[in-house]
């Protein structure tokens, strides 16, 4: 991927590599640029949905999605998940929040706060749900969001590109 990344990235890309675990690796056209995702765990919970992860996030270079997308499967990156959304993003006080219209999820809010010390994560986390507990928002249980996530992509072809969802308990 390096050389589809501007040289400054890339040593924030082999930082996230080094110090995360359970990586996922993620591609995305937003505003009209085509990005190469790599989100990893640095607590026990996953990549894919974690509550503290290292991320890294950038434009690669020229290629467009498809090309991006096939550059990872001819390189040993089958396709995990695939997902279409609307996102609107906002900022709340000292944290971001995206409200996502996600196929087959429906309507998800991600609250976030973005860290330079490791060292704050616990802080953050406590935070962020004392916010939530404030605006009478539910933290997804994570054990449900995995179902919710197998289920997903067992079903991929139900949902992606469409308005329907499930609900799992």
């Amino acid at each position: 991927m390096k050389e589809h990344i501007a040289p400054e990235h890339h040593a924030k890309l082999e930082q996230v590599i080094l110090e995360g675990k359970k990586h996922s690796l993620r591609t995305r056209e937003m505003d009209g640029k085509v990005l190469f995702v790599v989100k990893a765990s640095v607590d026990d919970t996953t990549s894919s949905n974690g509550t503290a992860r290292i991320e890294f996030e950038e434009a690669a270079g020229q290629l467009s999605l498809a090309e991006l997308d096939q550059l990872l499967l001819d390189h040993g990156f089958p396709y995990q998940s695939k997902w279409s959304r609307q996102r609107q993003e906002y900022q709340y006080k000292d944290m971001h929040v995206c409200i996502d219209k996600n196929a087959g999820y429906g309507y998800v809010a991600e609250f976030e706060k973005i860290l330079s010390n490791p060292d704050e994560i616990d802080q953050a986390k406590q935070s962020i749900r004392d916010e939530m507990a404030a605006l009478g928002v539910e933290e997804l249980d994570h054990a449900r969001l995995e179902r919710m996530f197998a289920h997903y992509n067992q079903h991929r072809p139900e949902y992606y590109g469409t308005e329907n969802t499930f609900v799992l308990e």
